[in-house]
């Protein structure tokens, strides 16, 4: 009989502990799932007219990405903690606002000074 129930004692526990690790994936997945429709789920882009080397640049913030267009390519840029204005990094060019002036730094390592002209929300 003491064995029965030390049987029935670890199958239970072993039960158990795949409940919890299941659940546990399940909620990760759900939460990851959730994170991304809220991304997606933003009504609300503004958009920033800068005039940055003699060029009109428009940045399209969305949640918090910015999407900008340089050079006849897309950029795609996600914020960044900055301890003064905002920064906005990506893979080959970064963003940095300070009051109504910017900097655009590109991969080759070349910053060119923007200025504010136009908000709109």
């Amino acid at each position: 009989m003491t064995s029965f129930i030390l049987f029935l004692r670890s199958t239970l526990i072993t039960f158990m502990a795949l409940v919890v690790v299941a659940c546990s994936s399940v909620n990760n997945e759900k939460v990851i799932e959730e994170e991304v429709y809220e991304i997606e789920d933003v009504v609300q882009t503004n958009v920033a007219v800068y005039f940055c080397d003699d060029k009109l640049l428009n940045v399209y913030f969305h949640g918090e990405q910015a999407k900008l267009i340089w050079e006849n390519k897309t950029h795609l840029l996600n914020h960044a903690v900055s301890a003064s204005g905002s920064s906005f990094l990506g893979e080959s060019l970064s963003f940095v606002i300070q009051n109504e002036k910017a900097v655009l730094s590109t991969k080759s390592a070349k910053e060119i000074q923007c200025r504010l002209l136009q908000v709109d929300s």
